[in-house]
């Protein structure tokens, strides 16, 4: 059996790192989004890898962390089945915002890195490979950062669903204690 201040420990970790995933894909979608819509679409090309650069070095760490605490969270709770459904549903939205990274915007990302001549995008021509569109241009500009902020918009959902089911399990495993 566990102790409390580990359970204390892998819950915070679970609810932090999710509930900042959530604020950090907010903040891109609206915050930076905005920005991105402000300018032209040459700028937006030019300025979108360097940008995306730079706030990687914050989200990564939440993206990779959070499942950490997400399962060592249900793995405490695996006995207390309505704790442990909302857990598993925790689970299932990072793996779907998980796909919808590595499947939609990272061929985009890697696309826009390219248009730069960032070697990033030679170094991952797997992603330029499963792509929705071709390489970027003066004319299709306007249309990938519109393909790009739509496509984060079920980011922000369902990053904002994880910390809501971590803290319906949280709730259910207390309720099972009283």
């Amino acid at each position: 059996m566990s102790s409390d201040p580990y359970r204390s420990r892998v819950n915070t970790l679970a609810i932090v790192t999710s509930a900042a995933f959530f604020g950090a894909n907010l903040f891109i979608g609206l915050s930076i989004g905005v920005y991105w819509l402000s300018l032209s679409p040459a700028d937006f090309v030019a300025q979108f890898f360097p940008q995306f650069s730079n706030f990687l070095y914050t989200i990564m760490p939440l993206f990779l962390l959070m499942p950490i605490g997400l399962i060592l969270s249900a793995r405490l709770d695996w006995q207390n089945a309505p704790a442990r459904r909302n857990w598993v549903i925790a689970l299932w939205l990072y793996l779907a915002v998980s796909l919808i990274t590595i499947f939609y915007h990272m061929p985009l990302n890697v696309r826009l890195a390219a248009a730069i001549g960032s070697p990033l995008g030679d170094t991952l021509n797997f992603y330029k490979s499963i792509a929705l569109v071709g390489p970027v241009t003066e004319e299709n500009a306007a249309t990938i950062r519109a393909t790009w902020l739509l496509g984060h918009v079920p980011r922000i959902l369902i990053t904002l669903a994880i910390p809501v089911y971590v803290l319906r399990a949280m709730t259910k495993r207390q309720q099972g204690q009283a």
